[in-house]
């Protein structure tokens, strides 16, 4: 039994957990325009859940497959999804199980850092301009996403510290990507799903702040959901390539950062609510949230379908040879 579970699980694609934290994300983020009592976050949080499971076993099971993921330039830049759907997931279990959901945040942090300490050492062993891809943003500026999940309390100097981080990475590293998308090597078909990372580091940094800072600024909110709206838009119409590539498990690159987007929108009305703006410009804003999450909702539906299609039946979800079409 034991012999069966460890061939089924060793092709379980790592990028998954990209899929599982998108759809745990839009899940919660449902709740901000539906009377769903929690229940839109605990269905999210339940099936991610369950990819998340899966992955757990294959890490237990096939721990040199997940140190090659990680030496991977483009594989180990998405492994740390897997502690930011935990994260997800464990602000979801808050409201049942408050301890044991600070404690899972606690521990998804720290696998975060670990994660991202491990992919700084291999890009830093073997840095080369072109390896770099917008999944790299996700190791040091998907930190954010504990933020976004914080579950309150004498934890919040580390979550603000967390935020600080995360916005200077990616203060650091947007010009930095740029340069890279225009002037080094076309980034591989293999990759191309990772492009849509680009709409996720201002919106997420957005829903960040605005989460954990006691009093934001007019100024940094103006900037960030000016490039987030943009970013995000210029996404949609990247789709027009993306989603004819052939499938990957990097699909799941689709899923979280435009959820993210319709998150930091739905949280900028609720700030600009309390701010004293015109209900005429809350409703704008949140009109754009509540379109974003309908596209949002479309293709991480899609994404969730295609895999399904494509990884059944389960002999073949897990059938080790599936191991190379990851990214």
């Amino acid at each position: 039994m034991i012999k069966a579970t460890k061939r089924k699980v060793a092709g379980a694609p790592t990028p998954m957990a990209g899929l599982a934290l998108g759809i745990a994300s839009l899940g919660w983020c449902w709740e901000n325009v539906a009377d769903l009592g929690g229940l839109g976050q605990q269905i999210g949080a339940g099936i991610a859940a369950v990819l998340l499971l899966i992955l757990t076993v294959k890490f237990i099971f096939h721990p040199k497959m997940l140190w090659t993921d990680l030496s991977h330039p483009v594989v180990g830049s998405v492994v740390p999804t897997y502690a930011m759907a935990t994260m997800v997931v464990s602000k979801a279990l808050g409201q049942f199980y408050p301890v044991f959901s600070q404690g899972l945040w606690l521990f998804a942090v720290a696998l975060h850092v670990a994660f991202l300490a491990l992919f700084i050492y291999h890009r830093a062993v073997d840095f080369e301009l072109h390896h770099m891809v917008p999944s790299w943003f996700v190791p040091p500026v998907g930190i954010i996403v504990a933020d976004v999940a914080f579950p309150g309390g004498e934890l919040l100097p580390l979550a603000q510290g967390l935020l600080v981080f995360g916005m200077v990475a990616y203060a650091v590293m947007l010009p930095l990507m740029i340069y890279r998308l225009i002037f080094s090597h076309e980034i591989h078909d293999n990759a191309k799903p990772t492009i849509a990372i680009m709409a996720a580091p201002a919106s997420l940094s957005l829903a960040g702040y605005l989460t954990v800072t006691a009093v934001p600024s007019p100024v940094v909110i103006g900037l960030l959901i000016g490039i987030a709206v943009l970013m995000t838009f210029v996404i949609y119409v990247a789709f027009y390539r993306l989603l004819r590539l052939p499938f990957s498990a990097g699909y799941a690159a689709f899923t979280f950062p435009i959820v993210i987007s319709a998150t930091a929108l739905f949280k900028s009305a609720a700030w600009m609510t309390t701010f004293g703006f015109s209900r005429e410009y809350v409703q704008q804003v949140f009109l754009l949230g509540q379109i974003e999450l309908v596209i949002a909702t479309v293709i991480v539906s899609y994404v969730a379908v295609r895999y399904l299609a494509h990884y059944r039946p389960i002999s073949r979800l897990f059938h080790p040879q599936l191991q190379s079409q990851q990214v």
